[in-house]
C-alpha cells in the first residue's frame, strides 16, 4: 500500500493513497498562483486549464524569461555568491573579520593550506590538500548542492534518496576529496559504495546536528516551487543521507526541511519576507523554534545589522560554529534585516562572524528566490559564472544559469504532473 508521509512541527501523519491524492488536489486548488508564477501571467483556476505538455528541452530554455525562472536563477546565483564570499570569513569572529578585512563586500581569493585530521579512533586520516581558490570558487556545501541539483535535473523532477545516492556515487571523483569535497562527503560516498542503504548513511555522519545537510537542500525547494509542504517532506527524506532525526539536541533535519520549505515559499508570486520566515519556523519543534525566534527578536529590535554581532558572539561563544539551529537563526535574522534584498542579506551574513558561508547561503539564497536574479548584483553573478567553467575540483561545471535552466524545467515538469493529478481527480468529481 502506498502512503504519503506529511511532516510538520516535529509530527507526522500517514495518509492513504486516496487521502494523499485528495490532499494534493486540495493543496493545488488552493494554490492556483503556482501557474501564474510559472507562466508570468495572471492567476488561473484549475477548472480552466487543460493538461500541459512536457516542459521545453534544456536548449529551448536558454532564453527563459518567466518570473519563476528569474526567481530560481536568483536563488541559484545568490547561493553560490554567498557561499564563496562567506567562505573567506568562515570561522572568524566579527572582530577578527573587521581586523583582517574591514568590511567584506566583494568576492575574494584565498589559499588553503595542507592539513590532516584524524577521523576517529578507527578509520582513515582525513586529508585537506593545499590549493588556491580564486574569487567565485565555492566549497563543500555547494558541492552537495550541485549533487542534489544534478540528481533533480537527471530525473527531470522530484527525487528520492535513492536518486540522490546514485548521483553521489556516479558524479564524485574520489581523487578530488580534500579540495572542495570534505570528510563528511567522503564518509557518505564510501558508505554508499560499500552497500549501506542511503537512508541509513546519515547515522554515520561526521558532524551530526550541523548545517551541512541544509547546504544541499535549496534545489529541493526549487523543484517544488510554490509547494512548501512537499519541499519539506522531500527534505526530511533526502536529509537522511547526511544526518538523523529524533535525537534530542540534533535538529539538523528540521532545519533542513524548514530551509527547503522556505525556498519553495519564496518562489510564490505573492511571497513576503514574513511569509518566508514563518514557513521556515513552522517545521521546527519547540526547542529550536525558541532559539531561532530569539535571533529574530534581536533583529526586530536592532537599529542596524551590526547590533546583531555581539549578541550572537556572546550567546554562542565556545560552541561549535556550524550547529544547524544557530546558523538558521543568524541567516533568518540577516534576511529579515535586509528586507529580503540579496545584496544586503549576503553582506550582513558574510560579516556576521562564525559560520558565515552557511548563514550567507541561506540568507542570500532565500533573498534571491524572493526577489529574482534582477536583484542580485550583476558583477557578482559574472564572477561566479566565469569561474566555474574551468574549476578543476568541482563535481559540476554548470554555470548558475545552466543549473537554473535545468531546475526550472524540472519544476515545470513537476507542476504538469500535479495538474494531471488534479485533472484526474476532478474528472471523478463532476
Amino acid at each position: 500500500m502506498n502512503h504519503a508521509l506529511i511532516h510538520k512541527a516535529g509530527k507526522s501523519h500517514v495518509l492513504s493513497r486516496f487521502e494523499g491524492t485528495v490532499f494534493v488536489g486540495l493543496l493545488l486548488l488552493q494554490r492556483s498562483l503556482v501557474f501564474a508564477a510559472s507562466t508570468g501571467g495572471a492567476p488561473t483556476t484549475f477548472a480552466t486549464l487543460s493538461i500541459a505538455k512536457t516542459a521545453e528541452s534544456p536548449s529551448s530554455l536558454k532564453a527563459v524569461s518567466t518570473k519563476l525562472f528569474s526567481k530560481i536563477y536568483g536563488c541559484e546565483a545568490a547561493g553560490r555568491i554567498a557561499n564563496s564570499m562567506g567562505d573567506v570569513t568562515e570561522g572568524l569572529s566579527y572582530e577578527k573579520i573587521e581586523e583582517k578585512y574591514g568590511f567584506v563586500e566583494q568576492l575574494l581569493p584565498q589559499d588553503k593550506k595542507d592539513r590532516r585530521r584524524k577521523a576517529a579512533e578507527f578509520g582513515p586520516e582525513f586529508v585537506y590538500h593545499a590549493h588556491h581558490r580564486p574569487p567565485g570558487m565555492t566549497e563543500d556545501g555547494q558541492e552537495r548542492h550541485k549533487l542534489c541539483t544534478s540528481a533533480i535535473i537527471k530525473k527531470g523532477g522530484r527525487i528520492t534518496i535513492t536518486d540522490l545516492a546514485q548521483t553521489w556515487v556516479e558524479e564524485i571523483d574520489p581523487s578530488k576529496f580534500g579540495y572542495l569535497l570534505g570528510p563528511q562527503d567522503q564518509v557518505i560516498y564510501y558508505s554508499l559504495k560499500w552497500g549501506i542503504p542511503p537512508w541509513e548513511v546519515g547515522r554515520h555522519a561526521s558532524w551530526p546536528g550541523f548545517i551541512g545537510t541544509s547546504k544541499m537542500i535549496m534545489p529541493v525547494g526549487m523543484v517544488n516551487a510554490c509547494n512548501p509542504a512537499q519541499a519539506a517532506q522531500d527534505a526530511f527524506e533526502l536529509g537522511l543521507i547526511k544526518d538523523v532525526r529524533g535525537i534530542r539536541g540534533n535538529y539538523a533535519l528540521e532545519v533542513c526541511a524548514g530551509v527547503a520549505a522556505a525556498t519553495a515559499e519564496a518562489l510564490k508570486p505573492n511571497a513576503t519576507v514574513e511569509s518566508v520566515i514563518e514557513t521556515a519556523l513552522s517545521y521546527l519543534s519547540s526547542e529550536p523554534l525558541d532559539e531561532v525566534k530569539q535571533g529574530l527578536q534581536w533583529a526586530r529590535k536592532a537599529k542596524t545589522w551590526k547590533d546583531l554581532r555581539p549578541l550572537y558572539e556572546e550567546r554562542y561563544q565556545g560552541r561549535p560554529i556550524s550547529n544547524a539551529v544557530e546558523v538558521l537563526s543568524g541567516a533568518l535574522a540577516c534576511f529579515y534585516m535586509a528586507d529580503g534584498q540579496p545584496r544586503e542579506a549576503i553582506l550582513y551574513a558574510v560579516n556576521l562572524g562564525r559560520d558565515t558561508d552557511c548563514k550567507a547561503y541561506i540568507a542570500g539564497g532565500l533573498a534571491g528566490a524572493l526577489r529574482g536574479i534582477e536583484a542580485v548584483p550583476a558583477e557578482w553573478v559574472q564572477v561566479i559564472e566565469t569561474q566555474v567553467v574551468d574549476d578543476p575540483y568541482t563535481v559540476s561545471r554548470r554555470t548558475a544559469k545552466e543549473a537554473a535552466e535545468g531546475l526550472y524545467k524540472a519544476a515545470v515538469n513537476n507542476i504538469n504532473q500535479m495538474k494531471q493529478v488534479v485533472d484526474l481527480a476532478e474528472q471523478q468529481m463532476r
